[in-house]
């Protein structure tokens, strides 16, 4: 199987990867364990956590993971795995006090640690503290919550450095007032594409907006399209035409290595959090936000309905075009293709930064 890619070549010379990328089970597998599994990745939001005993659940790379407030205020993540017979222990979000897996009422504590093991009768070298929900690093960024599978909570001994991996995406979000957003809803999309089609598509530099998202580009001055590409994200900044009062005077677009977005315009954000299902299938999490201080006020919240709206028409727009990719990339046909030099350079660079992640476990 042909995973080659070398991303010395610049890019206008460079094919893109070859079509096993996002058609090859082993080279998914690989990611998993490589990326997903490695880097700091957003799961939820801070307002879920904000009170003590409040907790949200996630599924990363095959792996439950809980994230909680406990009673201290101390924000901790551990793997939600009953160290009894494995059941998932804490379900969807809420609150509580104690933690019980429902399938023989293994109890822990919000910390983590083992409370009480009922009805196990006479035991040989058993200890509570030896059987506590394995912790996971987990940090606030922001309105993100975002956690490190094989950081210092797990025993890696040479983490990412999460500080070192936003600061460049910061200043220009921070500009924008991203910190103080309020959150709207939330909308999940499961897509029949690789996750990778997905992020290309959202770090083409606009390539295809005049062709997919026809009403979107109506409102957008593409001749002052910028893009900033840094160690392990991207700022896109396109200015728009001053006539669509949903997208305000510019949009930018952030994107966090490998699989979280960041898209601010006008009064309104969306993030998109990118996570593989399957080699042919993704599924993709939009968060909403407003920069409204009452977003009850009736005016307000129509402005809201119509950005969502707006949204949601272009995700499916979205959805058309990269479940076509995926489609046409299975094809005997196709093979590699080649980047735009103007306007795909952050796809390049994505290519780039995740070979040389996971080259060296890939099979020879």
């Amino acid at each position: 199987m042909d995973y080659s890619f070398d991303p010395s070549i610049p890019i206008e010379a460079a094919p893109t990867p070859p079509a096993s990328w996002y058609t090859d089970p082993t080279f998914l597998a690989v990611e998993k364990a490589e990326v997903f599994e490695k880097a700091w990745i957003v799961v939820g939001r801070a307002d879920q956590v904000a009170e003590p005993g409040s907790y949200f659940t996630a599924n990363l790379s095959g792996n439950p993971i809980l994230v909680l407030r406990d009673e201290a205020g101390t924000l901790r993540a551990m793997h939600n795995v009953c160290r009894h017979h494995a059941a998932v222990v804490a379900q969807e979000s809420g609150r509580a006090c104690e933690l019980v897996c429902p399938y023989h009422g293994w109890t822990y504590h919000l910390d983590g640690r083992l409370k009480r093991a009922p009805q196990m009768g006479k035991m040989i070298d058993f200890r509570l503290p030896d059987f506590s929900l394995p912790p996971i690093s987990v940090e606030a960024w922001g309105p993100f919550v975002l956690v490190d599978l094989d950081g210092p909570a797990g025993g890696e001994n040479n983490p990412r450095d999460l500080p070192c991996d936003v600061n460049p995406i910061v200043a220009p979000l921070q500009e924008l007032g991203f910190e103080n957003m309020n959150w709207i809803e939330r909308r999940v999309y499961t897509i029949e594409c690789n996750w990778k089609v997905f992020v290309d598509n959202s770090l083409d530099g606009g390539y295809h907006v005049s062709y997919a998202h026809e009403q979107l580009a109506a409102g957008l001055e593409f001749e002052g399209y910028a893009t900033h590409i840094y160690d392990r994200s991207s700022v896109q900044i396109c200015q728009t035409k001053g006539t669509d009062g949903r997208l305000g005077e510019k949009v930018t677009y952030a994107w966090l290595y490998p699989n979280f977005f960041i898209n601010r315009y006008g009064r309104m954000m969306d993030t998109n959090l990118v996570l593989p299902l399957g080699v042919d299938k993704c599924q993709v999490v939009f968060d909403f936000y407003a920069d409204f201080d009452d977003v009850e006020e009736w005016r307000a919240k129509r402005m809201i309905r119509n950005s969502i709206h707006q949204s949601h028409v272009i995700q499916l727009e979205d959805i058309a075009v990269c479940e076509s990719a995926q489609v046409g990339l299975q094809s005997l046909s196709f093979t590699r293709g080649r980047y735009s030099s103007k306007l795909e350079r952050s796809v390049h660079a994505f290519h780039s930064m995740l070979w040389n992640e996971i080259q060296k476990a890939l099979p020879s």
